[in-house]
């Protein structure tokens, strides 16, 4: 069963193909790690690795954004590709009631903005040097945990044109 509520599937597929270096047997060994596997693993469990390829093909796409959210919980975090690399927006207590004031904290430490008015989330700006380098990915996987969630838990992934706006 594939844990995803929501996905483009022919975009998600595309990971597994534009992914440098994957063959697919090479993919297949390490779907628990990546998301370039197959389709029903690759969307299953959280990892740093799946960030990263998921970051990787939002960079490759125009006009692309993708939605990371637990299945457990209802926290996400989007990123949009823009000029400068990605817009990066983790939801607010106003639109995640249950966010703990821990997560605000962390979220704060790892660099990003406030909310500006009640119904807005946190921003954080990730430069496309930052990306490249792997260092995004990571970022995403702090910011995530912050909300609590841990390796290998259930995650939705999304990605599409609609998120970019």
């Amino acid at each position: 069963m594939i844990c995803c509520r929501t996905i483009a599937f022919t975009s998600m597929l595309v990971i597994g193909i534009a992914s440098p270096g994957l063959s697919g047997a090479s993919a297949q060994q390490d779907a628990s790690q990546s998301c370039a596997g197959q389709l029903t693993e690759q969307l299953r469990r959280y990892s740093e690795e799946c960030l990263s390829d998921l970051m990787e093909y939002v960079a490759s796409q125009p006009e692309i954004g993708a939605r990371i959210s637990s299945e457990s919980e209802k926290y996400y975090i989007l990123l949009v590709k823009d000029a400068k690399g990605f817009r990066a927006e983790a939801v607010s207590k106003s639109n995640f009631p249950m966010m703990k004031e821990e997560t605000a904290d962390a979220l704060k430490r790892l660099g990003w903005a406030p909310p500006e008015n009640e119904n807005d989330n946190w921003k954080r700006p990730i430069e496309a040097d930052r990306a490249q380098a792997g260092t995004a990915a990571q970022v995403l996987a702090e910011s995530l945990e912050a909300y609590g969630l841990k390796k290998g838990e259930a995650i939705s992934l999304t990605a599409g044109r609609a998120l970019s706006n």
